[in-house]
């Protein structure tokens, strides 16, 4: 048995949140492996505890398994090489892959732990970590090499604090200039802010075209670490962005994109895709936990091996890989072994 910083395994959520612990609950195991039937054990228990009166408390405990080995199959199939986990030979187990991180794998950690910040759902005492701004900043790199590997192209980081102290309009205008479609206006319009942040523009990416003509694979992204991303959308910011910093505006049509932490959770009587169809009408393309560790790990790649690409952020990989490092060392010096 674990006594972890976890909270006991929770009922009334989705199969995506259940998976969720039963990954961190595996990461805090003492040998980083935990059987399906211990997880079955631990449903059971909960299921016929006093207080327990959920939803699926019909469910029996071979569904509930089947489920959660599914889902996690399905993470399997989507991350490949960049899915921290695996089952053991017999599939009886799912055991963490402490030795075999690469970049990708990383940043999967990485955000499954800034996505359950004071979720008490999944953790009864989280205080062995803290995510403050310099942590949410580094999601902005992991979504700035994740736009680099969809475009395979150049990714600049725009979003307010910049990494290299530069203001608004002097990065806007460099970014444009190798851009060479739309021009950063010499004289910024009345009305507009005398001190603008970054417009709520986060990552700025495009795919250069052979000829450097207009008309290319073009992102402006967004990037919500928080649990308010619901309430968040680039869409109509790009419009304003455009039209109060650009003359003339480019050319390519952009791509809205929000980069978030989290996994897409559907509700009862549609599946994941459904509920990306509404939201990507609401919010703009909508690029998440299962979608940015490979496509990060690729812009990673890019930079570091196409000198000709402007991918920023590289060196904050190291900074990413060692924050987890500590919180791993730190959740599981929380764990108590019997």
């Amino acid at each position: 048995m674990i006594e972890t910083p976890l909270a006991i395994l929770p009922l009334d959520c989705g199969s995506q949140e259940i998976c969720d612990w039963f990954e961190l609950y595996t990461l805090s195991s003492e040998y980083y492996a935990v059987s399906l039937h211990e997880l079955a054990r631990v449903w059971d228990k909960r299921k016929n505890s006093e207080d327990a009166d959920f939803e699926g408390n019909t469910v029996e405990a071979q569904d509930f398994l089947e489920e959660i080995y599914q889902e996690i199959r399905d993470r399997m199939e989507q991350l490949g090489e960049c899915y921290p986990f695996q089952f053991s030979d017999n599939d009886q187990e799912l055991i963490f892959l402490n030795d075999g991180l690469n970049d990708g794998s990383n940043i999967y950690i990485f955000c499954l732990f800034i996505s359950h910040t004071n979720n008490k759902v999944i953790f009864d005492k989280p205080s062995f970590y803290i995510i403050n701004n310099r942590v949410r900043d580094l999601f902005q790199a992991c979504a700035t090499w994740a736009a680099a590997g969809l475009v395979e192209g150049h990714s600049y980081s725009f979003g307010f604090p910049r990494p290299d102290q530069s203001g608004f309009l002097e990065k806007l205008t460099i970014i444009y200039q190798r851009f060479g479609d739309g021009k950063v206006m010499d004289t910024p319009l009345p009305g507009v802010s005398k001190s603008p942040k970054d417009e709520e523009i986060d990552v700025i990416s495009w795919h250069p075209r052979a000829d450097s003509a207009p008309g290319t694979y073009y992102i402006l992204g967004q990037v919500a670490s928080g649990n308010n991303w619901l309430d968040k959308s680039i869409k109509g910011a790009i419009e304003a962005f455009h039209g109060n910093w650009l003359s003339p505006i480019p050319a390519s049509t952009p791509i809205s994109a929000m980069f978030i932490p989290f996994v897409i959770e559907p509700v009862k009587n549609e599946n994941i895709s459904d509920r990306l169809g509404v939201l990507t009408r609401r919010l703009g393309h909508i690029y998440h936990r299962l979608l940015i560790p490979a496509l990060a790990r690729k812009g990673l790649e890019l930079g570091r091996n196409r000198k000709h690409l402007v991918i920023e952020r590289i060196d904050d990989a190291v900074e990413i890989s060692n924050w987890i490092e500590k919180v791993i060392n730190d959740f599981r010096g929380s764990c108590v072994y019997s």
